[in-house]
Parts: C-alpha cells; sequence; structure tokens
C-alpha cells in the first residue's frame, strides 16, 4: 500500500496484478479511485505508487524523465518546468506508465528520458520493424491517456449530437489539453466523426475513428474553406459541407462541419459523416487503436 497527496491510499500490487497492458494498468488504478468525475489527481496517484518526488526542472532537450532503480521500487518524475500545467500532468503519466510496466527496459542505466517525440509516439504509428523504444514509449502514451481520461469520467461529455463543445467541455474538466481531449472524444464517440487538426489553412493531422471514410486531404496539404466564428464565440455552427471536399468516397453521405479557431493560426474541425464504410486508410491520421496485442513481446 501507498499513500499519496490528500491521503490517497492505492495498493501497487493489485494494480501491478492487471498486467502490462497500459489500459488494464489504468483500468485498475482507477477501480482503486472509486466513482469520481472532474481531473484525475495524478500527481496523488503516482506519490501513492512509490514516486518519492516529481520535480520541475527547465529541460531542454526532454520533456520528461524517470529516475528510478531497476527492481522499480521507488522513482523520481522529472517534468519539463518550460511547458503548461496540461503538458506537465500528461508527462507525470507517461513517466507512470514506464515505472508500472515491468516489460519497459529504461533508456539508460538511471531510468527513463523522454523527448517531446516520445510523447507524440501513438500506436497508430507503431509497427513490428519499429524499435522497442518505440513501442513502449506508445505503451506509455496509452497509459497517460487512460489514466487523465478513463471512459467513466469521459462519457458524460460524449452525450447528444457530436459538438466541439464537448471537447472543450472535457478538456476544462479533467484539466487536459484540447488537442488530447479532440482524440479522445474521436476515439470514444459512437457517431463517425472525425477531427481535422490544422494550422495556418494547412493539415497538421487527422483524428478518426474506426470507420470513418477515406479522406481527402492529406498532412500539410491545403485545407478547404472553414466555417466562421459566432458572433463572441471562437466556435463555429454545424454547417452543411461539400463531400468531395473533405472525403474520397463514392457513397453519397450528409457531412457537416463544425471548428474551433484558435490562436496564431491553428483551428480544429470536427468532420461528422452520415454512415460509415470501414475504409480508413492513414492518410495523415491519428485514429487510436489499441495495437498492443499485436506486437510480440521481446525476450
Amino acid at each position: 500500500m501507498g499513500t499519496g497527496d490528500n491521503g490517497l491510499i492505492l495498493d501497487r500490487m493489485e494494480i501491478e496484478e492487471a498486467g502490462p497492458r497500459p489500459d488494464r494498468l489504468a483500468a485498475a488504478i482507477e477501480n482503486q479511485l472509486g466513482d469520481s468525475d472532474g481531473r484525475v489527481p495524478v500527481h496523488a496517484i503516482a506519490r501513492a505508487l512509490d514516486i518519492v518526488e516529481i520535480r520541475e526542472e527547465p529541460l531542454t532537450n526532454l520533456e520528461g524523465a524517470l529516475i528510478t532503480t531497476s527492481e522499480r521500487d521507488v522513482g523520481s518524475i522529472l517534468v519539463n518546468r518550460r511547458s503548461g500545467r496540461q503538458r506537465q500532468r500528461y508527462s507525470v503519466g507517461h513517466e507512470l506508465g514506464h515505472f508500472l510496466n515491468p516489460w519497459h527496459e529504461p533508456t539508460d542505466a538511471d531510468g527513463f528520458w523522454c523527448t517531446r517525440q516520445d510523447m507524440q509516439v501513438g500506436s497508430w504509428s507503431v509497427t513490428r520493424e519499429q524499435s522497442r523504444h518505440q513501442i513502449q514509449e506508445a505503451e506509455a502514451n496509452r497509459f497517460a491517456t487512460e489514466l487523465l481520461m478513463p471512459p467513466s469520467r469521459f462519457r458524460r461529455f460524449l452525450s447528444g449530437e457530436p459538438s466541439l463543445e464537448g471537447v472543450l467541455s472535457a478538456a476544462r474538466e479533467l484539466d487536459v489539453s484540447r488537442e488530447a481531449a479532440a482524440r479522445r472524444y474521436v476515439e470514444l464517440h459512437d457517431a463517425t466523426i472525425a477531427v481535422a487538426l490544422s494550422c495556418g489553412g494547412r493539415l497538421r493531422y487527422w483524428a478518426r475513428c474506426g470507420d470513418f471514410p477515406r479522406v481527402a486531404i492529406k498532412r500539410d496539404e491545403q485545407m478547404p474553406a472553414l466555417p466562421q466564428v459566432r458572433l463572441g464565440s471562437p466556435l463555429s455552427d454545424h454547417e452543411e459541407a461539400d463531400q468531395e471536399d473533405w472525403l474520397l468516397d463514392s457513397a453519397r453521405r450528409g457531412v457537416t462541419v463544425q471548428t474551433l479557431h484558435q490562436q496564431n493560426g491553428f483551428a480544429m474541425t470536427l468532420v461528422v459523416v452520415e454512415g460509415s464504410d470501414n475504409n480508413n486508410d492513414d492518410n495523415g491520421s491519428e485514429s487510436v487503436e489499441d495495437a498492443l496485442d499485436r506486437f510480440n513481446r521481446f525476450s
């Protein structure tokens, strides 16, 4: 048993009995937390699971680090002081994922040293040919996502028709970034939806549900004309869109879009499609799959 901030007590042995899969590890923690809403107390969780120190340092090439022993009996987490609070919370979750997963091997003798690029690796981008390091970084990211945005806490943001209002509410109440909330929203919603993340009118990447049709815009390509904001709001209304602007799909479908206009030319566009055809591709997709069972473990 370990005790964290505010007297939080967690049974680490019971959590580790869930096995190395990050989704099951995170679910085991959520089960011990019990029914609750709002932000997950990730710092308190880490301290209750034998992380003896969480320290902010002005890191240059790193986003986070875990310093631990070979036995993983205790550990210390460093996070980048230059990053915002939500990024730091994600970094704590990421490093805790390394700490709890017995399959993960340290970057060097002192522990795990994780760059911003490491924290962007996802299961959608990992193949059998890629390194053990990339696979375990993807697993640490999956753990952080499942820990900070568990389905039990995220579900209430999915009610009603798909809307970026739900994404914004989730980001605010769970204390995560808007992009992280958007990816999770797409992953958990029942509708056929995607979010296109763009900057300066060009696509950065897609987050798509599993049965979203093939998309017409690839990474770095020009976006279609986006709906304009409402008066006094950074959000647009939902507008009907030309299917050919967004999809490579012979079937006729209704398409609606809604855009959140952000600072410095960044934008987030929700695309809602009537029906699905399971004809997905990888045109800059960041649809999240749980690919963990598809990889052979290293001996």
